[in-house]
């Protein structure tokens, strides 16, 4: 993950990445970058979208100058099952080969592939108990650790619960805030990072643009 995009530098190679917003699409935006820079470095992607078909997807990326058609970028739209997400993460089960056929026997589990989207995370965990939550990241974190596959969830911030937030934000290994603050008229759109590990964080948001290519870093601020 080549972290100029957000105005760091450095490249994160595995992990558990929380991409946090207040109800928005500019997180979609910006992993959907992320997942074309990828395949451009010939790594492969699978995106799982749990709430718009795979045709929207596609869509979306092509406004941004994004080109998701690649044997190299697999993605599964209207995806709403937790368990089968779960199962994904080790073996390629019956199940799965059943409801995504035709791309089944190419990316079998989530574990073979280089980058991991989701989005959004939070759709799969509206009124669940604590302890499923749990046992997806703990999976997600077992994959990234042994398989070296890189994981980012994309998250509707005040969906869940207030606890299920602070766990999910508890375990991952870094988080990425995207935030509007408004002041009378002004719009003014930030990152924060709270944490994202190996990493110098810098000491004060990160003030960017929506441009026609998607996200666009305001350099006049010094943010390392």
């Amino acid at each position: 993950m080549d972290l100029s995009i957000i105005g760091l530098e450095g490249n994160l190679q595995k992990g558990v990445l929380l991409i946090e917003e207040e109800l928005g699409n500019i997180k979609s935006i910006f992993i959907q970058r992320i997942g074309f820079e990828s395949i451009k470095l010939g790594k492969t992607v699978l995106y799982i979208s749990t709430k718009r078909p795979k045709e929207d997807i596609l869509t979306q990326m092509s406004a941004f100058g994004m080109d998701g058609k690649s044997e190299m970028f697999t993605i599964l739209g209207d995806f709403k099952d937790r368990t089968t997400l779960l199962n994904m993460c080790y073996e390629d089960t019956p199940k799965y080969r059943k409801l995504y056929p035709s791309v089944a026997s190419s990316t079998q589990n989530i574990s073979g592939v280089d980058l991991c989207i989701v989005d959004t995370l939070t759709s799969l965990f509206i009124d669940v108990e604590t302890h499923v939550v749990v046992d997806m990241l703990n999976s997600f974190i077992d994959v990234s650790r042994h398989s070296d596959t890189m994981f980012l969830l994309a998250a509707d911030m005040g969906v869940c619960p207030e606890r299920v937030e602070r766990i999910m934000r508890s375990m991952v290994d870094g988080i990425i805030q995207f935030r509007t603050i408004y002041a009378g008229d002004k719009i003014n759109r930030v990152i924060n990072i709270p944490k994202l590990e190996g990493v110098l964080l810098p000491e004060r948001m990160i003030p960017y643009h929506m441009t026609s290519e998607g996200i666009s870093i305001d350099t006049r601020e010094r943010v390392g």
